[in-house]
């Protein structure tokens, strides 16, 4: 049987009577029927990748603004553990402080946490990628925030950790609390007050002599300030001595019992008299230039059982200008 080899296409007017015909080969309809379909196929798929794309253009921005989200959040933790870390290492050296001065022998265990920086770029968010970037942005925020969960993961860790070293930290200051509470006398004799307002010109500890170019060891701190300055007693104590001394000028020595002593040298004149006890803060002298001196000052000293030691250990009040 022989295929056609023609098509006709007839057209019959509505409001006249001749017909029209239009003869068309068979390979031509053949041809516009298979473009057609490729026609219809290609822009299919242009629409399902199209669709596509746009889909990942809008996950790609979700997570870059998710991403956002986490870089804040590390930096609000990294300031906040920044701040509780500087909080606890002050909770931890008073501590220690409190210790020492209370002859406290086992000193408790150092808490090492040390915290690393977490990631403090927060950047903006870059424009939206063109249909050609999604797919690599795509993986590239995939892979961020896969990192910046990790980190925050981290965080959260070092932050527990940082809880429990406040625990301990706490339950280390109860103890000690309770041991003050039990010791109201040895905590009134303890010098924790700076005995008169001024500069320290020298601390505790080897130096040269500023009488010629000896190494020799400086026992005490100097406090300079005008004369007449007021001294005042650092603790509780008694006036043991009272009198003139051999290069510290007019000097005073307070005795606050349990093997605590201090020396207040280069006096100007007395304000209290040897054996009269005296008050933590009731004046005792007036700073002066006496003695070995090399300006207004007062040479200041304390003594553990005959020991010099730095004062600065016991000084918690400061009352320098």
């Amino acid at each position: 049987m022989s295929k056609n080899r023609f098509y006709t296409i007839m057209i019959v007017p509505e409001k006249t009577a001749q017909v029209r015909h239009i003869v068309l080969p068979a390979w031509l309809i053949r041809g516009i029927a298979f473009g057609l379909a490729l026609c219809i196929l290609f822009a299919g798929v242009m629409f399902f990748d199209y669709a596509y794309v746009m889909s990942q253009i809008g996950e790609n921005k979700q997570l870059k603004m998710e991403n956002r989200r986490l870089r804040q959040q590390v930096q609000l933790f990294q300031n906040k553990i920044s701040t509780a870390e500087n909080t606890l290492e002050r909770v931890k050296s008073f501590a220690t402080r409190l210790r020492v001065i209370m002859h406290v022998e086992d000193q408790p265990p150092s808490l090492q946490t040390k915290l690393p920086d977490a990631n403090s770029n927060i950047g903006n968010l870059t424009p939206a990628p063109t249909p050609v970037q999604a797919e690599a942005e795509n993986e590239t925020s995939s892979s961020e925030k896969i990192e910046l969960k990790k980190a925050y993961s981290e965080l959260d860790s070092k932050i527990s950790q940082l809880t429990q070293d406040a625990l301990h930290t706490e339950e280390l200051l109860q103890d000690e609390y309770e041991i003050l509470y039990d010791k109201k006398s040895f905590l009134a004799a303890l010098p924790t007050r700076q005995p008169a307002p001024g500069y320290f010109t020298s601390g505790f500890g080897v130096r040269t002599s500023p009488y010629g170019d000896r190494i020799k060891m400086h026992e005490g701190l100097d406090i300079a300030n005008r004369l007449d300055t007021p001294i005042r007693a650092p603790a509780d104590g008694e006036v043991v001595f009272a009198n003139s001394k051999a290069g510290y000028g007019l000097t005073l020595i307070l005795n606050h019992g349990y093997g605590i002593e201090t020396w207040y040298g280069h006096l100007r004149r007395f304000s209290v008299a040897k054996g009269e006890k005296v008050r933590r803060g009731t004046k005792i002298a007036m700073l002066g230039n006496s003695g070995r001196s090399t300006g207004p000052h007062v040479h200041y000293e304390v003594r553990v059982h005959g020991y010099p030691v730095d004062p600065r250990s016991y000084i918690f009040e400061d009352s320098s200008p």
